[in-house]
């Protein structure tokens, strides 16, 4: 989150706009995200608040967003200076800073019910280029506890398939380059750099999703070839069915866990 119930624009003759953007946020392709939050039912023209929230946002700099950040943070306590902040949306993109991208930004109001005037003029506006999403909250008491559940209305993915418009595609294409990189990282490498393994740990890697049991049995044998702590007598050769690391039959250390992990 960048900042939420931002207010400070003004026109060009320097008189204070009255809209107060709900918040204000940045995803990890770069791109803007303008939320608009409604109790209850979402009035019939809160398409064109975002729409407004989102033409305004658009003439953002990185500066003015860090500016925006750090009135936000010091609003609770956590004093930055201008550079900090700077540097903590540089650091959430995941890639290079994209001003062109920063100009096309997301909108989602997210409402309990939406009208028929809003749902159907947000399709009209998906098909002639506007990326706005549809999200319907709803609140239940359980035990003392509030629960929140969210249900995406528009777009749903067979009509995305037919509306996407050329910001949504851009933005979707960066998400799945950010996804392909998080999966290229190892598991283990996760793992040790967050502090979680100590040095020595051993793991079983088992293979869950995808795998049948016939070629889990394969790996168990071809693993159970070498005896833990002594080096292969050859070459062995894995499995045809399964890429990845060999890894020796784990001994759990004292307080932990044997851990697992999907190939």
């Amino acid at each position: 989150m960048i900042t939420a119930e931002y207010d400070r624009w003004a026109d060009t003759d320097g008189v204070p706009a009255r809209d107060r953007l709900d918040v204000l946020g940045l995803d990890a392709t770069g791109r803007l995200v303008v939320v608009e939050l409604k109790q209850g039912t979402a009035d019939r023209d809160v398409h064109l608040q975002a729409i407004t929230y989102a033409a305004l946002v658009s003439r953002f700099g990185l500066g003015t967003l860090a500016q925006a950040h750090r009135g936000f943070l010091s609003r609770r306590g956590q004093v930055l200076d201008i550079g900090a902040c700077r540097q903590r949306l540089l650091d959430h993109v995941d890639g290079e800073w994209s001003p062109a991208l920063l100009q096309r930004p997301r909108q989602v109001i997210i409402a309990a019910d939406f009208p028929k005037q809003v749902t159907h003029s947000v399709v009209r506006l998906s098909e002639m280029g506007i990326d706005i999403d549809l999200v319907q909250v709803g609140l239940w008491r359980v035990e003392g506890h509030i629960v929140a559940g969210f249900t995406k209305v528009y777009p749903t993915p067979e009509v995305e398939e037919f509306t996407l418009t050329p910001t949504r595609v851009e933005g979707e294409a960066a998400a799945k380059k950010l996804q392909e990189r998080s999966r290229s990282r190892n598991a283990v490498h996760v793992l040790v750099g967050a502090g979680l393994l100590p040095d020595g740990a051993r793991l079983l890697m088992t293979p869950r999703h995808g795998v049948t049991e016939a070629i889990r049995a394969e790996i168990r044998a071809w693993v159970a070839q070498t005896p833990a702590g002594q080096p292969p007598p050859g070459p062995m050769t894995p499995p045809s069915h399964w890429s990845g690391t060999r890894t020796e039959p784990p001994t759990p250390l004292p307080g932990w866990p044997t851990t697992s992990s999907r190939t």
